[in-house]
């Protein structure tokens, strides 16, 4: 009896370190990387340059690794430059559109698409911002054709970390403005995973049922312990899409930004992104970065909570831009 206990406790325990050093990490990387999961963006849905009274043109250009990506040109008369935005992590050009018309008036030409993997774009799997700066980067090179002016790139969320990683390569784009980026993969793969554990014990809000895969990692979260499930997902997120985990340091980055203007945004109340990941990336960018922290709670709000504030300051931003 005492030694089929004790099988069926080794069973037990080499269970649950499959389950949950192995197979969790594994699928929690997928959720991230390779599977088709979208969030709605119910606030833009069906909005296009033209519903905001906008003359637009189809874009269609590659990525600097070859990725087929599409989007949006927006001309503005007598441009002063050009604004690429980039969008966040399962969503779209669309979720950038309310910031065309404020960028128009201001006489900055604006360049919305979809990055890899996402909307209509091409690409198989998505890197958390390191193959996705170079679809930045491509963004950039398609804009300087269309009009040889000065580059802005301005991204939100995984898109943001995108726009900081190219920035930090190519010294053509010429300002920044980040909104509500990470400080890193590992870090933010830790923060993630211990606020998921806590909202997955609550009750689900939704009115729609989740997938499968969604409902299991939603059960599972609540037991799973940070460390070292935590690394072993970003081990897996960097295997799954073919990155260097280590190579997606959004601080270390923004490093290289010096002399350059630079705007990090963040919403006094999100918890994914808290506000002090903005202070820290305007420090390492230097003295010329600026950071603006405003009244939101959800992540990636701010424009919409404080736009007024919001618009002030990349105005300033691109009024520096302008004068280099």
């Amino acid at each position: 009896m005492r030694r089929w206990l004790k099988r069926l406790a080794l069973t037990l325990i080499a269970g649950f370190v499959i389950v949950f050093f192995g197979l969790f990490p594994w699928l929690l990387a997928g959720l991230f990387t390779t599977r088709d999961f979208k969030m709605t963006d119910n606030e833009n849905a069906g909005l296009t340059p033209a519903s905001l009274e906008l003359a637009f043109e189809e874009a269609a250009f590659q990525s600097r690794d070859g990725v087929a990506l599409q989007g949006w040109w927006v001309p503005a008369e007598s441009a002063r430059g050009t604004v690429v935005l980039v969008h966040g992590l399962n969503r779209s050009r669309i979720e950038m559109i309310r910031k065309v018309p404020f960028l128009h008036k201001a006489g900055w030409n604006a360049l919305l698409f979809d990055l890899r993997r996402h909307g209509a774009s091409g690409g198989t799997v998505r890197s958390l911002g390191w193959g996705e700066r170079l679809d930045v980067l491509g963004a950039v090179d398609d804009a300087r054709k269309r009009a040889p002016l000065p580059i802005v790139a301005w991204g939100i969320s995984f898109g943001g970390a995108a726009v900081v990683l190219a920035a930090a390569e190519e010294p053509q784009i010429m300002g920044v403005v980040c909104d509500s980026s990470y400080r890193s993969l590992r870090d933010a793969a830790r923060h993630h995973l211990e606020l998921f554990r806590g909202m997955a014990s609550r009750p689900s809000s939704s009115p729609t049922r989740p997938p499968l895969l969604i409902r299991v990692v939603r059960g599972l979260l609540p037991w799973v312990p940070v460390w070292p499930t935590a690394d072993l997902t970003v081990y897996w997120m960097g295997r799954r899409a073919g990155f260097d985990p280590d190579d997606l340091d959004i601080l270390k980055a923004a490093a290289k930004l010096r002399g350059r203007p630079a705007l990090f945004v963040a919403g006094s109340g999100d918890e994914r992104m808290p506000a002090a990941i903005a202070q820290d990336l305007k420090a390492a960018a230097g003295p010329q970065a600026e950071a603006l922290v405003v009244p939101s709670e959800g992540h990636g709000h701010a424009y919409r909570d404080a736009t007024a504030a919001y618009e002030q300051a990349v105005s300033k931003l691109l009024e520096e831009v302008g004068r280099e």
